[in-house]
């Protein structure tokens, strides 16, 4: 868990509320939103065939289990994450009546998150038991899993013989850095991370087999109407590149200074572990991962991605500390880069339909993986609180949210669940029915 911040509070809640209030902004304008399922429904709006409320009930429907999702990452990682703000500003940009009453709203729910944080904090210390620190546990094992997303999304969409043979690489290249340490460049010493050059190997296995794939595969057409339809909207978007350069900036801005955090599971664990460039190999993967899904949704409906193509937060946070202020200006130049780029790039993924399908692959990949590393570390979490009674309430909860057709979403479940047994064990020591020991 992340609790040593660099830059000082309130510098991070002025940028939080800024953040906050643009989003909010742009979503009720129709010019971009984070959740890319809800993304579809905003031409219903936008050309009168939905009313707003009409429009604003769905895509509340589908962003309050992300918002939640959002929250339980703030648990685990002590991180604000983009979920937690942006699919929240989806919401209340929708159901804004103008542009003033979703910045005013926007603003004040970035206030409420950058101090609310602080009150459950304070919460946390009342307890009888603060288990806060126990949390951390759920963020353990998302290291070592993740670094194997390449390896699944290999197996996923070119075989299992080829997964296993990327995996048996990765696994390969991570003991090779952990038992060699370093390198010596000239009177340099490089350090191998073993995480970072694990990750890095599997992500050229993925290359390696898609572009070979691609050389085998025919182009995709489209048709005369689609291509109109396409040149309308990137124009759309271009358009309103001010509005989005402005939120590109803001966004870099965010992560520098860690007002807000993309992929938090992944940074808060490279913070601690001192190496940020698991990070940013995690979030190339990220940007290869999402550019179909974006570009094809952008260029379909008119309206862009509240993080771009995500590469503002990788700009963002490869910023060097001492002069962080450029950061935004930075988000800036990528973001309008991205825009004027976007018509271009969606015709060449048509070009490349393995690599297309790459996206789809390297995002059910990093799911499973996160998923799968947060329910182990929400057992360990579970454990640390309450020993075998944490493991049969984390695995009691897992389970029935199993049965009952995983009302919460899998990657919620465990911390929530963890959450759950830290606040029963709290109970139990109230009711004298444990002591501490």
């Amino acid at each position: 868990m992340v609790t040593n911040f660099v830059f000082p509070q309130v510098l991070r809640t002025i940028v939080l509320v800024a953040i906050s209030a643009w989003a909010s902004l742009l979503s009720h304008k129709c010019i971009s939103n984070f959740n890319d399922g809800a993304r579809p429904v905003f031409p219903e709006l936008m050309e009168g065939r939905m009313t707003r409320p009409e429009f604003a009930v769905v895509v509340t429907g589908m962003g309050v289990g992300w918002v939640m999702a959002g929250f339980n990452q703030w648990l685990g990682t002590g991180l604000i994450a983009c979920h937690l703000i942006l699919i929240a500003t989806d919401c209340i940009g929708a159901w804004s009546p103008n542009e003033y009453v979703a910045l005013a709203l926007g603003a004040a729910y970035g206030l409420v998150c950058a101090y609310g944080t602080q009150g459950i904090a304070a919460v946390f210390n009342g307890l009888p038991y603060n288990f806060l620190n126990d949390l951390t546990n759920i963020t353990t094992p998302v290291l070592p899993i993740f670094c194997m997303y390449p390896a699944i999304a290999i197996a996923g969409q070119f075989g299992a013989k080829k997964g296993i043979i990327a995996a048996i690489v990765t696994a390969i290249v991570y003991i090779f850095c952990t038992v060699v340490g370093s390198v010596k460049v000239g009177a340099i010493s490089v350090a191998l991370y073993p995480y970072t050059f694990a990750m890095l190997a599997g992500m050229v296995c993925l290359v390696i087999y898609a572009i070979g794939a691609s050389k085998n595969s025919e182009a995709i057409e489209t048709t005369e109407e689609e291509e109109n339809l396409f040149t309308k909207n990137a124009n759309r978007i271009k358009s309103n590149w001010i509005y989005l350069c402005t939120q590109g900036a803001l966004n870099a801005l965010g992560i520098k200074i860690l007002a807000q955090a993309y992929q938090p599971i992944i940074l808060a664990s490279a913070i601690t572990e001192g190496d940020m460039n698991i990070f940013y190999l995690a979030m190339i993967g990220v940007i290869f991962a999402f550019i179909p899904l974006i570009v094809s949704t952008a260029l379909a409906t008119g309206v862009y991605q509240a993080v771009g193509l995500t590469a503002v937060m990788l700009g963002g946070a490869m910023v060097p500390d001492s002069v962080w202020f450029l950061a935004p200006v930075v988000g800036f130049a990528i973001e309008f880069i991205e825009i004027q780029l976007l018509g271009l790039l969606g015709k060449a993924l048509s070009q490349f339909p393995e690599l297309t399908k790459c996206g789809d692959h390297i995002r059910d990949a990093m799911i499973s993986c996160t998923t799968l590393a947060l329910t182990i570390g929400a057992f360990m979490a579970g454990n640390a609180i309450w020993g075998a009674v944490g493991l049969m309430g984390v695995g009691g909860f897992y389970t029935l949210n199993e049965v009952t057709g995983q009302r919460i979403p899998k990657s919620a479940v465990g911390p929530l669940a963890a959450v759950c047994v830290g606040l029963l064990y709290n109970l139990a020591i109230l009711l004298h029915i444990v002591t501490l020991g």
